[in-house]
């Protein structure tokens, strides 16, 4: 299985994972063979990338630590919320605490399916098109937010409310106008400052609820703030800003990085993962960035690489320990060569590429 640009898949493909619509409805399954008629209908739902089965990733399996289904669960709740927003009628309504309720229960679910995973490494699947990117980025953000939380040692209590609050963290952008939220390009001062506005729509439709912990409240107020004061709405700096708030500050920039977005296609981990490095520890907090290169697999299972020698190869198994040295099958070359990075200290990856040539 491996993760392939849309305009690089091939009519008769296999498909590997399941893609979904904007209305969640199932566009095509798993196991079907990719015919002209639904690769256009995959392009006009603005679906980038598409999970394949072919004679190059043959034999890499992809495990998710969240399953599908849970994030489908998540996915349909944000929408809900998203669309109850968006309607100019229903905008004054607050979100139903029977709503809250659903949702913290299905957050308490992904915590018990992080726990019984141990130490594996996340990957984000990709399951619908760049028109979902709210919904689906709101559950990004949760699950990198809960690894992060875990592996610095929260409790169950605090991973609650440390997973509400970044999964609500967007929701007031339901309240910022279409055009600028997915506009082209760069924003202008007045476009920004709208956008900005975004933490204080979220905090208003959400700061009347009993069963949001004002913790969560307060992640969803402040994930904007840098420790360098440059960030957004009170230019807090260090100590002001809560670790619960760290962590989602980061979990939101990276996702945000590594996801397909209407006005801009996803980039590699490695890559994301350098943005942030650049960041830390003047803006970001150090401490959560360097746990989140011990949660996410910087080169999962599927990715192709060019290793420094020029040599191009598919990575087949992660290396939980050293993630950066994982196992490779060379796919030019000495095609099929197994190359274990851990053995083999002299080499390294030097990029990912998109596609072979």
């Amino acid at each position: 299985m491996r993760l392939v640009n849309i305009n690089d898949v091939e009519v008769g493909s296999q498909i590997a994972k399941p893609v979904y619509d904007s209305k969640l409805s199932l566009l095509i399954n798993k196991g079907a063979k990719l015919s002209e008629t639904i690769l256009n209908k995959l392009i006009n739902a603005d679906i980038r990338h598409l999970y394949i089965e072919d004679e190059i990733s043959k034999g890499v399996n992809l495990e998710p630590m969240i399953s599908d289904e849970l994030k489908l669960q998540a996915f349909v709740i944000m929408k809900q919320i998203y669309e109850s927003q968006m309607n100019e009628n229903k905008q004054n309504e607050a979100v139903r605490e029977s709503t809250i309720k659903e949702l913290k229960d299905l957050v308490d679910d992904i915590i018990t399916e992080i726990y019984s995973r141990n130490e594996q490494k996340y990957f984000s699947t990709e399951l619908m098109g760049a028109e979902m990117y709210h919904y689906n980025h709101s559950v990004e953000v949760m699950i990198l937010s809960l690894l992060i939380g875990r592996k610095m040692g929260l409790d169950r209590e605090r991973l609650l409310k440390l997973g509400m609050g970044a999964m609500l963290c967007d929701i007031g952008k339901s309240r910022v106008p279409q055009e600028i939220l997915n506009k082209k390009g760069k924003l202008d001062e007045s476009e920004f400052d709208e956008m900005k506005r975004h933490v204080d729509y979220s905090y208003a439709i959400l700061k009347d609820l009993v069963g949001l912990s004002s913790l969560s409240r307060q992640i969803v107020l402040l994930h904007h703030e840098k420790l360098d004061g440059t960030g957004y709405p009170n230019g807090f700096t260090g100590d002001q800003i809560p670790l619960l708030v760290r962590i989602a500050t980061v979990c939101d920039i990276f996702s945000a990085i590594v996801s397909d977005r209407t006005y801009n296609n996803r980039i590699s981990v490695d890559t994301a993962i350098e943005i942030l490095r650049s960041a830390t520890p003047l803006k970001l907090d150090q401490d959560v960035f360097q746990t989140l290169l011990q949660v996410v697999d910087i080169y999962p299972p599927g990715t192709l690489v060019e290793l420094g020698t020029g040599q191009v190869g598919i990575v087949i198994e992660s290396n939980p320990n050293s993630p950066t040295r994982p196992k490779i099958r060379i796919l030019s070359g000495n095609r099929g060569e197994i190359i274990d990075l851990m053995q083999e200290l002299s080499l390294f990856i030097k990029k990912v590429v998109p596609k072979l040539t």
